[in-house]
């Protein structure tokens, strides 16, 4: 069977658990004497986890299959996964569209054509460039067209090989547009870097059908590189697209994602890969004619992997003949073997030309690089990219609601914890419900357990358990969760620490959640290219062992699971196996959440009504200080204050909330209209 057909197997390996009960042992032995030198037992220690979250992350990695359908099945699978993809793009429904308001620097004058600057206004009052390559020779009026998105290239469209690309296409009777690859994100409100490029890209096409020189009808799309990613993604939302060719780009996710490094971040936008992979996202416009052009990168396996999939399903919806791939082992390049056979598939589909080779490309004087770099056309009305942020904000932010009544309150909840849970993601089943004890010691009078909690998939969450030694009974519990780890919380003395709570009577729970203590991304470090079974076409390496964290954010987004969404998938499993014991009063459940886990402390708590009471101090972070960790859309729907608000019934205490999460007389009134007032303390705001 091949890979991508397996079923997942979200079971962690008997080695791995063996392992990891070992390592619980000696760590719990390093826990209790803290001044214990470092010994053997930390590197087995440190793979071992690096084992399972690099199974984590292939698992999440693994890609979709591409399912041969036809007819009315396709039309309506193809439909809702346009708009699943525009939605995850942050553009469902499409933006209105403004007056383009183009804006032309003066002409550069070639033999072939003349060359202008373009400035179109893509949302109000937000403008990007590109530049447009008019033929002196027109021998079709009106004359067919491509798109040129520049991609990555250094200079962009200055580039001397994309300049070739645009040259020669304008020497033979084609309009062409290069537009800008531009760079913006701010995920909270909704806006990923997809979210400008492929509007950027529907704005461009826009412009060529507005030139009276531009056959409608007849435009094509090509690129390489991100440009081939923006050439891939605008082919399957906008039908216009009448030939694309797709050049160093189209592959599985996984040959692009990596477990310690990032690729660059336009190939992350949010919850995608819930739904698809990019070699489906590129049959979308089926029966659009797309051409695939492959090398020695991440597309090297394109042909075998993903192609006659494609094939299949373009020959079974009678357009045979439609998909073109070819492969050169050559490096990342848009190069003149690769440019030629990109023409003959432009001339075979928007004119109707069937040559029985490529033509060959003409010798081409290009500009120099400052000539083109430096053209620009002024739009004097622009603010900028950062002005879409506030444009989305107006359109699409949430707006704290009037609760008069524990009705509206209990309204509220249900739809924002419907929302919470899109936002945060499904975890996928752990192979068992039930934790696993790997270690006992005696510690000043308290029992300290260490157990194996199991969450998402294969993910075991080390925790550490402490009761007073002479207890008996059922003990109120509460679960401390600290960015500083389990491990030195376990080591803190005075008044409100773990030990402290434990001899007042309560059975402390000091877990380390997703990616904090012993589930530190660190732990992988150096090991995965050695533990990931699957070998990418083109690896990137490891980045720095501090930039881990950004790398997974960035995997989360596309996974869409969030990082803060493992976290409290982390914490609802530890709750789930208090539940299951014995020893547990679940009526006084408190969870504590400080640090950077806090904000999966406050969400864990809006979703399970086991846990009783919270104490959350978000140290200054709020969504809209962009200080928190990335989850995607969540500025749509609400701050830290109106989360807070679903646990209005409960006893809270919330502190390090600042001012940019809005006005806690909103959130004070919530309680009231639940008949809870004395239920809410805030402090230090």
């Amino acid at each position: 069977m091949h890979p991508r057909h397996a079923p997942p197997n979200t079971a962690p390996p008997r080695r791995l658990l063996a392992g990891l009960a070992t390592i619980a042992l000696a760590a719990t032995a390093n826990a209790a004497d803290p001044n214990r030198p470092a010994d053997t037992n930390v590197f087995p220690a440190r793979r071992d986890v690096a084992a399972m979250l690099v199974g984590y992350f292939e698992q999440m990695c693994r890609p979709k299959p591409l399912t041969v359908r036809t007819g009315k099945d396709l039309a309506d699978h193809r439909r809702a996964l346009r708009q699943k993809l525009l939605t995850c793009a942050g553009l469902w429904p499409l933006p209105k569209r403004p007056p383009l308001d183009a804006h032309e620097s003066k002409p550069l004058d070639h033999e072939w054509c003349t060359v202008r600057r373009v400035a179109y206004q893509l949302l109000p009052a937000v403008y990007s460039t590109g530049l447009l390559f008019m033929p002196k020779h027109l021998p079709e009026r009106p004359a067919p067209a491509v798109l040129c998105p520049h991609g990555h290239w250094p200079d962009g469209n200055a580039h001397p090989e994309v300049q070739k690309r645009c040259l020669v296409l304008a020497k033979m009777g084609y309009v062409v547009f290069s537009s800008t690859q531009n760079h913006y994100e701010d995920p909270a409100v909704g806006v990923s870097h997809q979210t400008l490029m492929i509007w950027n890209n529907l704005r461009a096409m826009d412009y060529l059908q507005s030139l009276p020189a531009v056959d409608a009808k007849r435009i094509g799309c090509t690129a390489c590189s991100g440009g081939g990613l923006q050439a891939q993604m605008l082919v399957a939302v906008d039908d216009r697209v009448r030939a694309a060719t797709i050049v160093g780009m189209t592959c599985d996710y996984r040959e692009i994602v990596f477990a310690g490094a990032a690729h660059c971040p336009c190939n992350h936008f949010p919850n995608i890969m819930r739904y698809t992979d990019e070699p489906e996202i590129s049959t979308l416009g089926l029966p659009t004619p797309v051409q695939y052009l492959t090398m020695n990168d991440w597309t090297r396996n394109f042909r075998r992997d993903s192609f006659p999939a494609i094939r299949r399903l373009y020959e079974a919806n009678g357009a045979k003949g439609r998909t073109d791939c070819r492969y050169w082992p050559t490096g990342h390049s848009y190069d003149k073997p690769k440019r030629q056979r990109m023409v003959w598939w432009m001339e075979k589909w928007l004119r109707g030309k069937d040559h029985a080779e490529p033509p060959a490309e003409p010798e081409t004087k290009t500009f120099p690089v400052p000539t083109l770099r430096d053209l620009q056309a002024e739009a004097p009305g622009n603010k900028g990219f950062g002005h879409i942020s506030r444009l989305y904000a107006e359109w699409f932010g949430y707006k704290p609601p009037t609760i008069a009544s524990r009705t509206d309150w209990q309204a509220y909840r249900r739809t924002m914890r419907a929302a919470l849970r899109e936002l945060l993601g499904r975890p996928l089943p752990p192979p068992s419900p039930s934790a696993r004890r790997v270690g006992t010691f005696r510690r000043d009078g308290l029992i300290v357990e260490r157990l194996l909690c199991p969450s998402d998939a294969g993910i075991l969450v080390p925790t550490l358990l402490c009761r007073p030694a002479a207890a008996k009974g059922k003990l109120p519990a509460v679960i401390l969760c600290d960015g500083r780890g389990k491990d030195a919380l376990l080591n803190d003395k005075g008044p409100g620490s773990a030990t402290a709570l434990a001899r007042a009577g309560r059975l402390v729970v000091l877990p380390d959640v997703r990616f904090h203590g012993e589930l530190s991304l660190r732990a992988m470090a150096g090991l995965t290219s050695k533990l990931l079974t699957f070998k990418a076409a083109s690896p990137i390496g490891e980045g720095s062992p501090g930039g881990f964290d950004g790398a997974w954010q960035r995997n989360a987004m596309l996974w869409g699971r969030p990082v803060p969404g493992m976290a409290a998938s982390d914490l609802r499993a530890v709750v789930g196996c208090l539940a299951a014991r014995k020893d547990v009063r679940m009526d006084g459940l408190t969870l504590v959440g400080r640090g950077t886990p806090a904000i999966a402390a406050l969400l864990a708590a809006a979703l399970d009504d086991r846990v009783a009471a919270v104490e959350i101090d978000l140290g200054s972070r709020c969504f809209q200080r962009r200080n928190l960790p990335l989850v995607p859309f969540v500025l749509q729907h609400g701050d830290v204050l109106q989360w807070a608000a679903l646990l209005a019934d409960r006893r809270v205490s919330l502190a390090g909330v600042p001012k940019q999460a809005g006005d806690p007389r909103w959130l004070q009134g919530v309680f009231r209209a639940v008949g809870n007032a004395k239920g809410l303390r805030l402090a230090g705001n």
